[in-house]
This record gives C-alpha cells, structure tokens and sequence, in this order.
C-alpha cells in the first residue's frame, strides 16, 4: 500500500517494519490520506499482485493505478531499518504474531505466495535455523553469478526522500517540510513487535551475522547499515 495526500501532494511507500502502520494512519487522519491502491489486486490464482498494504512505487507505476505524469507531482517518500533489526521483528511476527491468522482462509497471510509456508516453517524452528533457510539458497546463488537479496531497497526504488526508522520522527517531519506542512505531527505507537528482545544483537550467533552480511551486503552498504 502507499498513502496518497491529493492536498498536499505527497505519497507515502509503506516499507514493512518501519513504523508505517502508525505513519500511514496519522496521513490518513491529519493530511487527508487515501489508500493507494484502495483494494487489493489479485492475480488469477488469488494472491496479491499488488498489495493494499505493501506495494513498491515501480508496481503502482507499472499495473497503471499512478501514471507517470501523476508520478512527477507528487513528493514520494518511504522508509528503511537496520536489516538486521528488521529480520528479527520478522520472525517474531512470523513465528508468533501472525499465527493466529494461519487459521482464518481468507487472512491475507494465505494471499501472500509462501507466506504462509514460511509461517508454519517459523512456529517449529529457531531463528537462526529460519535465517538458515531464507538465505542458504542466495550464498549458492551468488556463487553462481545470480543477483542479489533484498530487503527494505525495493520500497524504497524511485522514492524521493528515504527516512531511517532510527530517526523515525525528525525524518517523517523533514519530509513534510518538503511539501509545505511545518506543524509537528507525533508518530503514535501502533502495531509494534511484541515478545522480541530490543537488542537484536542476542538473536545472532556469529554464523547468521555473516549470512546475513553476504546475502544482504549491497543493501547493507546502500544504506549505510552495520551490524
């Protein structure tokens, strides 16, 4: 999903695990934000080809719900976090959080291709063994001249303006500044990750920190991200 401000010409990409439940609904209430696009789209088999929730500006662009033209008006902004902060929040969601939805058919997690999959792989297995899993396959891949993984980039592709959710709250108010809107907004805590330790350095063991450092190595670098 993105949330467009037709006023104030602004479009916000949701990046998941960045705050964005929280930010999307304060546009929504306070600048007048509209869900783009309104509804899910589905492909033929019924997963999401373009989500209402997550999407990438490059999908909006390219299932023609924002042209080109309606693209160069607007300021697009979206937001980025530590990969490895992110993964861990990830798992938690996957492993506990969303589990419940596991039995609701028509949940969303069901419309995600391999979500759910990836949920039931999490309820039985430890962190280190589902980092195992989800990156295994990429250090092979790269050995054998394939691309690279990516976590927060594709949210961010195209987008003007990349806040940090490190610095969660002077970004968003920067990137209004951008449009012309000057009083402060307060960021509320919605949808937060329960049940996780704050440190995500305890969830590493010195394997898993290098997993992740090579098959996310090119975002970690774009984004200025250490361990």
């Amino acid at each position: 999903m993105a949330i467009l401000s037709q006023t104030h010409r602004l479009l916000f990409v949701m990046t998941p695990r960045t705050g964005c439940t929280a930010i999307g609904r304060l546009l929504e209430d306070s600048l007048g934000g509209e869900y783009l696009p309104p509804d899910n789209i589905l492909d033929e088999r019924g997963y999401f080809l373009v989500q209402r929730k997550h999407c990438t500006l490059p999908q909006l662009l390219a299932h023609g719900i924002l042209t080109d033209a309606q693209r160069r008006s607007l300021f697009v902004f979206g937001a980025v976090r530590n990969p490895f902060d992110s993964l861990v929040s990830l798992y938690t969601k996957l492993a506990t959080g969303y589990q419940p939805s596991l039995q609701d058919p028509n949940s969303w997690v069901h419309k995600v291709k391999g979500y759910a999959e990836s949920m039931e792989y999490c309820r039985t297995h430890t962190f280190t063994e589902w980092l195992e899993q989800r990156y295994a396959r990429s250090v092979w891949d790269r050995l054998k001249g394939a691309g690279k993984k990516k976590l927060n980039a594709p949210y961010v592709d195209g987008v003007d303006f990349v806040m940090r959710f490190e610095n969660l709250q002077h970004d968003f108010g920067k990137a209004l500044r951008q449009v012309g809107v000057t009083q402060t907004l307060t960021i509320p805590s919605i949808n937060r990750t329960a049940n996780r330790d704050k440190d995500y350095r305890r969830y590493y063991t010195p394997s898993t920190r290098r997993l992740v450092e090579y098959a996310l190595d090119r975002e970690l670098v774009q984004f200025g991200y250490e361990y």
